[in-house]
């Protein structure tokens, strides 16, 4: 389980960075977890895009590990912390803060995905159907 234990507003994109640690027992994959403010619950469109981070990565995560998340640009990879351990340093690439402005932060997982395709029925429309 990740969980959200650090969060550091700057005046640049560069400085500006969210700490996650798996706080569970268990490894926990990255890919799929999203970092998000209020925007993706009040379904502003608008924004949503703007102010969440899907993690892409397919990385194992330790229990106890920790996972940053940079809002300026650098290469994905894990790195020594000043502690002696390790930690998944992830970066967004933008030229803009995120963070700095929300007022709330929420981490959320996807548990379950399906992949829905349109496939002709028989009056030649297209139907979805779940593979």
């Amino acid at each position: 389980m990740l969980k959200i234990v650090d969060i550091h507003p700057a005046q640049s994109a560069r400085s500006e960075y969210v700490v996650l640690q798996n706080l569970g027992l268990v490894n926990v994959n990255l890919r799929g977890w999203a970092l998000c403010t209020d925007a993706f619950f009040d379904g502003d469109s608008s924004r949503i895009a703007d102010e969440m981070y899907v993690f892409k990565d397919d990385v194992q995560i330790k229990p106890y590990a920790r996972v940053v998340l940079f809002t300026g640009s650098g290469e994905n990879d894990w790195q020594p912390t000043i502690d002696g351990k390790q930690a998944y340093c992830v970066y967004w690439g933008r030229t803009e803060r995120v963070w700095s402005y929300a007022t709330n932060m929420h981490v959320l997982h996807t548990l379950t995905t399906r992949r829905v395709v349109a496939q002709p029925s028989a009056t030649g429309t297209a139907a979805t159907a779940a593979s």
